[in-house]
């Protein structure tokens, strides 16, 4: 376990925990043969293919398209290698790691999924609340996990994925104080392995976090491109009205635009309430309904709202 061969396998009692070969341990005692071992798709069995990921329309402010666009470029194939070469031979680093903020429901993670798409990446995405384990050490030790797997599947890819942070508040916020807390130094042991695997990355990071005013300093210099989503403004909201209710006249989705200040979130929640109810009644719900439907979407609309029983 020192050397990193082998390691316990996830448990709540030591009994329950069996003992497994680390990825380092595979490659020691197994070499080329790993793969014959372990099967190639065990292996990325995390990996998101570009190929199973569904097209989908997104629409934003100009500002947002500009960024995402010239983002999308930047990693597409051929530039992503011609923009390495150079920094390499400038001896800058070579990753490239990316901070998506702003309210939820304004395409954060859906942009993630659909760049991967467009240049032909797979997303290896870290669900943040499996990096936190009960065991003391154990957190530290599966966030190195991550990085580890995340260079073999590099090695592996003929293309380098994208490691995907989703909803990463929890591990990208101001480091704690020093105190006797546990949680606290738990806490602040992840995010320093964070910050310098951040500062060695050769690949492509990509964060998404709804929460930006806890966001730490040290972590703010590390991302290259930090890429804030606003709420759509008039036109965008319009498109997105139309793309969800394609029925929906032009004239009403305008109606609705400048009456309802919704993300693209919001305004798909009503757009299912509305297919939902169509389907169920067998009547197309009409603007007062799709009217209903956006307050509701609004809990501080300025009346009670009852909840729970």
């Amino acid at each position: 376990m020192k050397n990193n061969l082998v390691k316990l396998e996830d448990g709540y009692f030591r009994t329950d925990r069996n003992i497994l070969l680390t990825d380092k341990g595979l490659e020691t005692f197994f070499a080329e043969d790993m793969d014959v071992i372990v099967r190639k798709e065990e292996n990325i069995s995390n990996l998101t293919r570009p190929d199973t990921i569904p097209d989908k329309k997104l629409f934003f402010n100009d500002s947002e398209n500009k960024e995402l666009e010239f983002l999308t470029g930047t990693l597409k194939d051929t530039n992503f290698h011609r923009v390495r070469e150079r920094l390499k031979k400038s001896s800058m680093m070579t990753g490239f790691t990316v901070l998506f903020y702003g309210v939820p429901g304004t395409g954060k993670t859906e942009s993630v999924y659909q760049l991967a798409r467009s240049t032909g990446r797979g997303i290896l995405r870290v669900n943040i609340s499996e990096t936190k384990d009960m065991w003391y050490g154990e957190s530290e030790k599966r966030v190195k996990e991550i990085f580890d797997s995340y260079r073999k599947i590099c090695r592996k890819s003929e293309q380098i994925p994208i490691l995907l942070f989703n909803e990463a508040d929890g591990i990208l916020g101001k480091r704690r104080e020093l105190s006797h807390s546990g949680v606290a130094q738990t806490e602040n042991a992840i995010q320093n392995i964070l910050l310098q695997e951040m500062e060695e990355f050769e690949g492509i990071l990509i964060a998404t976090t709804n929460l930006t005013v806890n966001l730490d300093k040290a972590f703010e210099r590390r991302f290259l491109y930090k890429i804030k989503f606003n709420n759509p403004g008039f036109e965008a909201k319009v498109k997105i009205w139309k793309s969800k209710i394609p029925r929906l006249h032009v004239d009403r989705a305008k109606m609705l635009a400048q009456e309802y200040n919704l993300t693209g979130g919001q305004i798909e929640n009503v757009a299912r309430k509305f297919t939902t109810e169509e389907i169920m009644t067998g009547n197309r719900p009409g603007l007062d309904r799709i009217r209903e439907f956006c307050k509701e979407e609004k809990l501080d609309r300025g009346e009670k709202r009852r909840i729970g029983y």
